[in-house]
């Protein structure tokens, strides 16, 4: 799908531990709506299939409602928000967006609870926000695909995290490996898995979700890591994304985040993956090693398990 992406704000109304973004550290934004309405102009007609707003949460953008007029105004045939979804609580907010082609969510979704959701993301009341949220959108016919980020405080939910998401009918789940960047940079230590840890939930979550004949993708592993389920791999050459970020242009978000935020080691030479992995996070095998990584890293890691 031909997606035009714009970051439009760096403000949050949560503070994810492992924010890309590193939201909770912004006391006011840098995005400047000028920007975003240009880069919205001068790609109209572009074949675009798609807009992706994310942030921060755009759904708090004062001007989200602009935006959104100014990309029906020129064409773009749909829109979807990466959101925590918390504003989505209130059906007519859900209409509003409904009126202006916003027919399609990522929702951020990182516990089975309140208890682990607004532990992390330190939003006391967030998860019903969500859950109502998620349930909205899904009554106004909207396509959901709910978002988790794998986290040592949430892996062992990772099961009933997807059967949620079943019940409430989600179009598909998304499981992101933790980014150590922005806010997740300081949470590396903690929160990010270890290879072992990440098969050990990982690994029969998906296998239940594709039991039910459901859709569920990975983002952002070493392929080495999700074996055998490396075909669900999110980063398949299929998605075309140019994106604008604090004012900078991608013309491939994929090929930004392959050649920008992930690296290939010793254990990387030789692999039979290696042509279609992205690498492993610049920032996890700097504070990790390698050693988890490629044949050998697998099989202990399948040791331990």
């Amino acid at each position: 799908m031909k997606t035009l992406s714009l970051h439009v704000t760096d403000l949050c109304n949560e503070k994810c531990t492992f924010c890309v973004v590193g939201s909770p550290l912004y006391k006011k934004d840098t995005v400047r709506y000028a920007d975003l309405a240009r880069f919205l102009v001068e790609n109209a007609g572009g074949g675009y299939e798609v807009v992706n707003l994310h942030g921060g949460e755009p759904t708090i953008h004062p001007r989200l409602f602009d935006l959104l007029d100014l990309a029906k105004l020129f064409g773009y045939p749909a829109v979807q928000l990466q959101t925590n979804a918390r504003r989505l609580k209130n059906p007519a907010f859900v209409a509003r967006l409904a009126e202006r082609n916003v027919n399609r969510y990522v929702v951020s979704l990182h516990g089975v609870n309140a208890g682990i959701q607004d532990l992390l993301t330190q939003t006391p009341g967030g998860y019903d926000e969500t859950i109502q949220g998620i349930r909205n959108v899904k009554a106004a016919g909207a396509r959901v695909q709910v978002n988790t980020v794998l986290t040592r405080t949430n892996m062992d939910q990772l099961g009933a995290i997807c059967r949620l998401c079943m019940e409430l009918e989600v179009d598909q789940i998304n499981i992101s490996n933790l980014h150590p960047v922005g806010s997740g940079y300081f949470a590396l230590d903690q929160q990010a898995p270890d290879v072992a840890e990440t098969r050990r939930y990982l690994l029969p979550a998906v296998e239940e979700v594709l039991a039910a004949g459901r859709e569920i993708t990975l983002e952002g592993f070493p392929l080495c890591v999700v074996v055998p389920y490396e075909g669900l791999a999110i980063e398949d050459d299929s998605r075309d994304i140019r994106m604008m970020y604090h004012g900078e242009v991608h013309d491939s978000y994929d090929t930004f985040m392959d050649e920008e935020c992930r690296s290939y080691g010793a254990p990387c030479q030789g692999c039979a993956l290696r042509d279609s992995c992205g690498g492993v996070y610049v920032e996890y095998s700097e504070r990790r090693g390698w050693a988890e990584f490629g044949l050998a890293g697998l099989a202990t890691a399948n040791g331990q398990q």
